[in-house]
């Protein structure tokens, strides 16, 4: 068989530790983390080995974790935080949100924040919520 270049090679756990210079038991502790990105393939744990390798040479992946909505308080000035949201992994901020969508009361613009797993700020947004009348 050929290898199709397009699809990226995987590697189990005990070819990731390897890589890694860890035990396997630290591999899945990274997986179950969200700090390695990993998917199932049948019963077993497979991981991109550039991702692995990326991982050995320093980088880490964020992922969405929270929407944080923050309430305008207008005697104060600032944008202050209302509440979070936690949202799954594959999670991605669509175009628009209504108040509803995020749970604000009516009456004020919101700020949405979408935040990784390292509390990093992946995308952030405006959402005006209607006066109910």
């Amino acid at each position: 068989m050929i290898r199709d270049p397009s699809i990226p090679r995987l590697v189990s756990v005990p070819e990731a530790a390897e890589i890694l210079g860890h035990s396997r038991s630290r591999v899945h502790q990274l997986v179950q983390d969200g700090h390695l990105p990993a998917a199932w393939s049948g019963s077993t744990i497979v991981l991109s080995e550039s991702t692995v390798r990326r991982y050995a040479a320093g980088e880490r992946f964020g992922f969405p974790t929270a929407l944080v909505i923050h309430a305008y308080d207008e005697t104060a000035d600032r944008w202050a935080e209302s509440h979070r949201k936690p949202v799954a992994p594959d999670y991605e901020l669509p175009d628009k949100l209504r108040g509803e969508d995020i749970g604000a009361a009516a009456g004020g613009p919101y700020r949405v924040e979408l935040l990784d797993n390292q509390g990093k700020t992946l995308a952030v947004m405006t959402v005006e919520s209607e006066a109910r009348g």
